[in-house]
């Protein structure tokens, strides 16, 4: 392993807590409408390199991500990991704003004001990083939804010039993960969640109409998803 790879392992391993959510049972009501995600309690690659010196090179070579919203027009580009290799959180509330989770969301240290799990956003940008590609967002948190579109832990995305089940196969092999292809001549996206156990199926509803999912095969799920740590997170090429 390089000493950048190995330096980024021990940054996520020492500050992975940094943004675990506390025990649901006796914290207070959020300030948001919705109950902080569950997968915001497991340890998360997005530590904060505070008396850190030594860069990561894997880091520094990543180059911003463009990312727009289909439905807002918003956009910009994103630069998720800052030199030692850590999460920038005000990136992330950037990519959080343009997927159009809240425009007006404070940049502050607060996680209640977070609208999409954090670990989403990293596998969202991960995948860009693997095809080269830029982001485009068709749905994200959908305040006062049912499922995990409604507790920030879900996202409809499509990656530009990259056929949607080729980006469904790669996502496929993600652990801990929810992965749905849309496959309709007019959809064409994916559906990507954090969940505890991977969830893989098809849906092939034309816009505007809902169809019953079918499930795919995934005997692999068990044994993927008991091998899942923080690092695997983080872009392909902090692990090379």
């Amino acid at each position: 392993m390089r000493a950048s790879a190995f330096v980024a392992m021990a940054i996520v391993l020492a500050a992975s807590a940094a943004f675990a959510t506390p025990p649901a049972a006796g914290r207070a009501a959020p300030r948001v409408a919705h109950a902080p995600p569950p997968s915001a309690k497991r340890a998360l690659a997005t530590v904060s390199a505070a008396g850190v010196d030594v860069k990561a090179a894997w880091a520094t070579s990543l180059g911003a991500v463009e990312v727009k919203n289909r439905n807002t027009g918003a956009r910009g580009k994103i630069r998720l990991y800052d030199e030692h290799g850590a999460i920038d959180r005000g990136q992330a509330r950037a990519f959080m704003r343009i997927a159009g989770a809240s425009k007006e969301a404070p940049d502050d240290a607060s996680d209640d004001d977070e609208r999409l799990d954090l670990r989403l956003v990293q596998l969202t940008l991960r995948a860009a990083y693997h095809f080269n590609a830029a982001i485009s967002i068709v749905s994200g948190t959908r305040p006062g939804a049912r499922g995990r579109h409604g507790t920030g832990e879900a996202l409809d995305f499509a990656l530009d010039g990259v056929k949607a089940p080729l980006l469904a196969a790669y996502l496929r092999g993600t652990p801990r993960a929810g992965v749905g292809i849309y496959t309709h001549p007019k959809t064409q996206y994916v559906h990507l969640d954090v969940r505890d156990h991977s969830f893989h199926w098809i849906d092939a509803s034309p816009p505007g109409v809902t169809w019953r999912e079918q499930l795919l095969p995934d005997p692999k799920q068990k044994a993927r998803d008991g091998a899942w740590k923080a690092a695997m997170d983080l872009p392909e090429v902090a692990l090379k």
